[in-house]
């Protein structure tokens, strides 16, 4: 009983977190006066902090062996987290490619965006699928994550064109994406679905946009 009772106290600390960080990104935005820029900001950022979120999520259960991560009410927390995550972060990058067309960016920017939301849709299937089944479709997996660093490395070169941040920021963009995709095709091609380093980027990029 004890430990179910920790479990539950762990599971509702970190489910404060994208509560408060809400509040916080909020509190910017109207700061902003609700600008095109602060909220794509905002929802990247956010993206960022609700997977965090679902990594403690998967870290009880898969890891730490909490009693409650067994059950599968805990599961479908842990996995809406993920997408809810995506979603975030798909409709950060959605004012994003907006912000970069104003910018004057080439038509790379709606196509890098197009590639992203089908990589999200497919993300959702799997994630779904994984949840009624307790099995992943891998080639789905897959897919979302060529789809996702292909990309966010895609806005990496339009941030360039534009100069919508700082030069870095779009140079690590693509770096960091590019790499990450050869490195785990190269190293781990039996498993690289690495949710986290998709959330990298655009944390990056929103908090360079505030």
């Amino acid at each position: 009983m004890n430990n179910w009772l920790a479990s539950w106290k762990r599971f509702a600390a970190i489910a404060v977190v994208p509560v408060i960080t809400s509040v916080v990104l909020l509190i910017v935005s109207a700061s902003e006066e609700f600008s095109e820029r602060s909220v794509a900001a905002s929802l990247l950022i956010l993206g960022f902090a609700v997977f965090g979120v679902s990594g403690m999520l998967f870290t009880g259960r898969a890891i730490w062996k909490w009693p409650i991560g067994q059950t599968a009410a805990y599961l479908r927390w842990e996995r809406s987290f993920v997408i809810a995550a995506v979603l975030a972060t798909a409709l950060g990058l959605t004012l994003l490619e907006d912000m970069l067309d104003e910018a004057g960016a080439s038509g790379f920017a709606p196509v890098s965006l197009v590639t992203y939301l089908i990589g999200a849709v497919v993300l959702v299937v799997a994630e779904t699928t994984f949840l009624s089944s307790r099995d992943w479709v891998y080639s789905q997996v897959v897919i979302y994550v060529v789809l996702a660093f292909l990309a966010q490395a895609g806005f990496g070169v339009c941030l360039l064109q534009t100069g919508l941040v700082a030069e870095w920021v779009g140079w690590l963009t693509i770096v960091w994406n590019l790499g990450w995709l050869v490195v785990l095709s190269l190293a781990s091609p039996r498993n690289v679905y690495y949710p986290a380093f998709h959330h990298a980027a655009p944390l990056l990029i929103g908090l360079s946009l505030l």
